[in-house]
């Protein structure tokens, strides 16, 4: 079978960053695992590439597997109609985050033959496996979104329990072996910055036991994850076979496990590894020890985000985040001893929130050891608690928002306020020589020079002066 895999996102000024497509990397790494010799696989990524040079690449496709979010639906919809002008025969399949939103209106917004729900290598496995048959019935799949008269959901798939003996490494040479590589390479990625100008992503873990009511349920609300052992295979095959010495990691909750967090440490100082660490998705404060941050740092850790988002005790409860915050300053404090870049995550914005409540976490990330931080507005997503609680799942989710942008009022403040509160906590953390200083000195010099660093300087703009739009040729492709 010709299977294309497409990762459907554009690049905006106000969210520039860009990462390699560790999704659809995992697709086909899954393919060939249990399909072998069976496919020619393609793997296109719209965030780096020029849509009409992928469009034109999907004409002798017999499978288009697209991923996708509720901030790119509307992108998504209009590749979806180049895609079926293009390649009218091809079979449609969607996956990604926007298919658990939005899984009960799929066909209402997509034109698409069925969709991949929830984790999805053993259910698009099967998928092709029918269609690579002849059939084009899937009911008997679990995981399956199809349109039978109305739309139809074979329910939820078990997820995967032995993510070491299952899942391969993901298709690397995607990107390690293409000319796609120095795409991800000269732009902006989620860590805050870089030593190298070289990186990938990494996966080690899926899926989150805290309950937090604005976030998702992809992967489930339970912990699974690789062994420290596969963690660090992984790792030392990319440092030794292609160079990398810079990592990112995109866990939910790469630190839930704190043994698992410690042994990683061990096994990648007892191996000499030589690399260069970032978890810019947001560590889980109230899981860091003391002595977990120094294996961390001696590692390699160079970016550690602390995922806070409020430091109201009362929305913590609220939003069923629960964080405790007894040594959370204490930690902080720890990696900046130790030559961590820190980095906060705030939202503001939240339901019932008063401005007083944002004024509280405003202020303790301007009071705090932070470096950096990364305020962005509470905008309930559907399929969460949140959407379903403060919009109504019978309202239509508004498809195309994004970290920075705001229509919903689900706190105690109109959107526009909102929005001025937001520029003023970035005013307020970064407008401060000693912070600028502090933050300069965590990243080398090349960085300063570098495209990225303009594209994250425009960002901070465009979040302060947002009707100035400053700077969008920094993320044209």
């Amino acid at each position: 079978m010709n299977i294309s895999l497409i990762k459907v996102r554009e690049p905006s000024v106000s969210i520039p960053e860009v990462t390699p497509p560790l999704g659809i990397m995992y697709l086909a790494g899954y393919l060939r695992k249990y399909r072998p010799g069976k496919d020619a696989i393609k793997i296109f990524d719209l965030s780096v590439q020029q849509e009409n040079y992928v469009i034109e690449s999907l004409k002798d496709a017999d499978i288009v597997g697209l991923s996708s979010t509720n901030r790119d639906g509307l992108y998504l919809s209009k590749v979806m109609k180049l895609i079926r002008k293009a390649n009218p025969e091809c079979t449609l399949v969607l996956g990604g985050p926007i298919v658990s939103s939005l899984i009960n209106e799929l066909f209402d917004h997509f034109d698409i033959d069925c969709a991949v729900a929830y984790e999805g290598e053993r259910t698009f496995l099967e998928v092709v496996d029918k269609i690579d048959r002849g059939y084009m019935s899937f009911e008997s799949i679990e995981g399956v979104i199809y349109k039978n008269g109305g739309e139809r959901f074979t329910g939820r798939r078990e997820p995967i329990e032995n993510l070491d003996d299952e899942l391969p490494f993901p298709a690397w040479d995607f990107v390690t072996e293409s000319s796609l590589s120095e795409e991800y390479w000269k732009r902006k990625s989620f860590a805050f910055f870089r030593m190298e100008k070289r990186y990938m992503g990494l996966f080690t873990s899926r899926g989150c036991p805290y309950k937090c009511i604005y976030c998702h349920d992809m992967f489930t609300k339970r912990f699974r994850a690789h062994s420290a052992e596969r963690v660090v295979a992984e790792l030392e095959y990319l440092n030794t076979n292609f160079g990398y010495r810079d990592f990112e990691f995109y866990d939910d909750t790469f630190n839930f496990d704190k043994d698992r967090t410690r042994k990683i440490c061990d096994l990648i100082i007892a191996k000499q590894l030589n690399i260069n660490m970032y978890f810019p998705n947001g560590l889980r404060a109230d899981r860091l020890e003391k002595d977990i941050v120094e294996k961390l740092a001696k590692a390699g850790t160079r970016v550690m985000c602390f995922a806070i988002e409020t430091v109201s005790e009362r929305l913590q409860k609220l939003l069923k985040r629960n964080l405790k915050f007894e040594n959370i300053n204490e930690m902080i404090q720890v990696a900046v001893d130790n030559g961590i870049h820190a980095e906060g995550f705030f939202m503001i914005g939240h339901p019932t929130e008063t401005r007083e409540e944002m004024l509280e976490t405003i202020n303790f990330a301007v009071k705090s050891p932070l470096h950096s931080a990364a305020v962005s507005i509470a905008i309930p997503q559907k399929g969460t608690e949140l959407y379903s609680k403060y919009i109504g799942d019978n309202s239509p989710q508004n498809l195309g928002e994004g970290y920075y942008e705001y229509s919903s009022s689900i706190s105690q403040l109109p959107p526009h306020e909102v929005r001025k509160l937001l520029a003023y906590t970035f005013r307020k953390f970064y407008l401060r020589p000693k912070r600028m200083l502090r933050i300069i000195r965590t990243f080398p010099l090349s960085f300063i020079f570098s495209r990225r660093f303009l594209v994250q300087i425009a960002k901070w703009l465009d979040v302060v002066i947002p009707r100035l739009r400053l700077s969008s040729f920094l993320v044209d492709k």
